[in-house]
């Protein structure tokens, strides 16, 4: 069983391109539960296609429209200390920074027998590195060839959440019937596989609120209509009813 995570990424003090978001997402994902997963940066200033990647494979985008130094880590501790009492269930911490200003954070984490585990980019704070359980630079997670990443994509099925998979759905919904055409379940179906986190690959599984694994699409599609998010009509055509 993965261990329970909440993820904190400084995106401000870790920059990555947007292809390798993908790349970070899935290693993550794979060895991880991650129950949090949140980056924090004045996305306004950030590329716009980074914050959408970064948004589309499942991290939460955070907007810290501050200019003070020390901004986007201070929300990040006090987040991580609220999540971190609010679920006892949490284990594990990834911080992605270089930042000396979280030293602190990992030293009270630490007491609470919660592992952390650090990825930073060009810069860290030696005092930070030692203090963590584990540490990676984060070109060894994302300088992945990128034959050898289709490659592991193929062979391994990926599993999305039930609730990142009703968020894609949803959005598909809305494009398909913005366009004028009828969302229907096959074309949902194939539409849903150009998702960041599954695409390319050859087997695709889901999860359902009850926490059930189901490999079929139609499986998932049914449980979000019996939530009342969605309802299929006569013709097949998948229509929102509350969103």
């Amino acid at each position: 069983m993965k261990p329970v995570t909440a993820l904190y990424w400084d995106f401000q003090n870790v920059k990555i391109p947007d292809k390798k978001v993908q790349l970070l997402y899935q290693y993550l994902d794979q060895k991880f539960d991650l129950l949090i997963s949140n980056a924090y940066a004045y996305w306004r200033r950030e590329k716009e296609l980074v914050e959408q990647t970064v948004f589309q494979v499942g991290i939460e985008t955070i907007t810290v429209p501050s200019r003070e130094k020390n901004a986007v880590d201070n929300l990040i501790i006090k987040h991580c200390k609220k999540h971190i009492n609010n679920d006892r269930r949490i284990r594990n911490v990834i911080l992605i920074t270089g930042d000396k200003d979280y030293l602190t954070l990992v030293e009270d984490l630490k007491k609470l027998g919660i592992k952390v585990i650090l990825i930073y980019g060009s810069n860290i704070s030696q005092g930070l590195k030692k203090a963590v359980n584990e540490v990676y630079q984060i070109n060894q997670i994302v300088s992945i060839n990128p034959n050898q990443e289709e490659s592991k994509k193929l062979e391994h099925p990926a599993l999305v959440t039930y609730e990142e998979a009703k968020k894609y759905l949803i959005e598909l919904i809305k494009t398909v019937q913005a366009k004028g055409k009828k969302a229907t379940l096959a074309l949902m179906g194939n539409l849903i596989k150009d998702h960041p986190r599954i695409s390319g690959c050859k087997k695709v599984s889901y999860c359902r609120p009850d926490g059930k694994i189901v490999s079929k699409f139609s499986k998932f599609v049914e449980a979000v209509i019996q939530e009342g998010i969605i309802k299929k009509n006569r013709n097949g055509e998948l229509i929102l009813v509350t969103i």
